[in-house]
């Protein structure tokens, strides 16, 4: 990652090559950590840090947020984030989970690297090439993180590919997502689509249509080949959909496809509806992660509020 970003974030970090100095973890990066190497930075308290409103990531799983937590817990912060003196606090560059993670383990203060002349400018376009490399983001938090590189910092793809080693190719695809209407975007986001199905709804012209032929695409669970055959034909039904409508497990009856379209359609997941004789069988609803499972059981159980 750093190789990928030249001078300007590991320069900001105050990274070398050098191996780092051995000292007292506990001391450095708080409870739960006892003897090793030791990081860069300043122990300061987590309430006089505020959060990066440049931030690309929009959603933070809970999940992820606690075991990260309890890894904190167990052996303290083991990497420094890298913050810029505002006022009479400080802002986060880089390094926003751990800051979380570290005030829900009920850390008071935790090791950060203080950089006291850092532009709003060159703070704004670390912060976003920092945070657009992690695997983490999806599809289009990385492309808003692009858009906000060209509008607010004034790169062009070129240099954010340059930045990021990618190629501009990549770079312009990613912001083609930002693109699709709202619903298209979401259903990325979701997982309910992929790239290339994305790439083939964007070739669609007219709202209309293209909001008909993603409603399509995700009721039917189409696979991208089928969703480019839709996309060429307008909004027709494609004969591959055609025969997976009749048929979802090959041997199914007609209304088993058809209830699994409808309960798509509804709870807005991958639904696989198993049938045997007597109307027995088993439903299977895919979730992408702890957003989406909360988010189902809300709709599907919600809790009692008497």
């Amino acid at each position: 990652m750093e190789r990928r970003l030249g001078r300007g974030l590991g320069s900001l970090l105050g990274q070398t090559d050098e191996a780092p100095q051995a000292g007292s973890r506990k001391e450095q990066f708080g409870a739960g950590a006892d003897e090793g190497p030791a990081g860069i930075g300043e122990l300061i308290a987590i309430d006089s840090i505020r959060r990066n409103p440049d931030q690309p990531r929009k959603v933070f799983e809970s999940e992820a947020l606690e075991e990260l937590r309890d890894s904190i817990e167990r052996h303290g912060v083991l990497q420094p984030i890298c913050v810029r003196r505002v006022g009479r606090g400080f802002e986060i560059i880089s390094g926003e989970r751990r800051w979380r993670a570290a005030r829900n383990a009920g850390l008071e203060r935790i090791p950060a690297v203080v950089r006291d002349e850092v532009a709003d400018d060159v703070s704004l376009e670390l912060a976003l090439i920092e945070n657009v490399q992690r695997e983490d983001l999806d599809p289009i938090e990385k492309a808003e993180g692009y858009r906000s590189l060209m509008d607010r910092v004034g790169l062009t793809q070129e240099q954010i590919a340059e930045r990021l080693g990618l190629k501009r190719s990549s770079v312009a695809n990613q912001l083609r997502l930002l693109e699709l209407p709202t619903e298209g975007q979401d259903a990325v986001r979701k997982g309910l689509i992929t790239m290339g199905h994305a790439k083939a709804l964007l070739s669609i012209r007219g709202a209309a249509s293209l909001r008909k032929a993603l409603q399509e695409i995700v009721r039917k669970d189409l696979s991208v080949r089928e969703a480019e055959r839709l996309a060429k034909a307008g909004v027709a039904r494609p004969a591959a959909a055609s025969a997976k409508a009749e048929s979802s497990t090959g041997s199914s009856p007609a209304w088993v496809g058809d209830l699994e379209r409808r309960l798509r359609a509804a709870l807005g997941v991958k639904v696989t509806l198993r049938s045997g004789k007597g109307y027995r069988g088993s439903i299977q609803l895919d979730f992408a992660g702890r957003e989406e499972l909360d988010r189902l059981c809300d709709q599907l159980a919600p809790k009692d509020t008497l």
